[in-house]
């Protein structure tokens, strides 16, 4: 009667070994996902509340344009003034003095302007900070794999003239079991300046 008896004792052994790692590749692909989201939540707050931030004191930026702006057209006909006055009443040379006046108006950016070809690096910190305080600085989570790639500062007050622009992104290792990919977040933020009716 005992030769009828089966032992499957090792039949436990055999099925856990089978089962135990495609459970934990389950949970390490599950934690990873999680972690990704956390990670595109925080980017995404961050540059919402940066592009909010500009947004609001844009309207201040742009006062202090259009005297920086004021004071540039200014600069320019003074000089196109005292070289005028030193060649007499020539209209031929007024005419081109007035000429080059206005093209040197055109040539010297607003600060606006000027602005919007460092507001990549100026953006760059402030995002980088607000990314930290919302995840905090571990390996995943680096403040520093987050970059602006792309941004505006408002420079007029219709139209796209008037929008803070920002769009980031955070290049990240998602590693599971078997499989190891770089990818990499975009967030891209349009937030209207208080910069008056335009």
């Amino acid at each position: 009667m005992l030769k009828f008896l089966k032992k499957d004792n090792g039949s436990i052994t055999v099925e856990a070994t089978l089962i135990i790692p495609i459970f934990l590749a389950f949970i390490l692909a599950l934690t990873t996902f999680v972690k990704i989201s956390i990670a595109e939540m925080a980017l995404q707050d961050a540059v919402d509340e940066t592009a909010q931030a500009v947004g609001h004191y844009s309207y201040l930026a742009m006062l202090a344009q259009g005297q920086i702006q004021d004071q540039t057209d200014g600069f320019v006909d003074s000089l196109t003034e005292g070289a005028a006055g030193k060649l007499g009443n020539n209209e031929v040379a007024e005419a081109i003095l007035d000429k080059l006046g206005e093209i040197g108006k055109d040539v010297i950016p607003t600060s606006g302007d000027a602005l919007n070809h460092f507001s990549n690096d100026m953006y760059q910190g402030i995002v980088q900070r607000k990314y930290e305080e919302n995840v905090y600085s571990t390996n995943f989570f680096s403040p520093d794999t987050v970059t602006v790639t792309n941004s505006s500062f408002p420079h007029g007050t219709s139209g796209e003239a008037a929008d803070v622009k920002i769009e980031a992104e955070n290049s990240m290792k998602m590693v599971i079991p078997f499989m190891e990919k770089d990818i990499k977040i975009k967030k891209v933020v349009v937030e209207r300046g208080w910069v008056g009716n335009g």
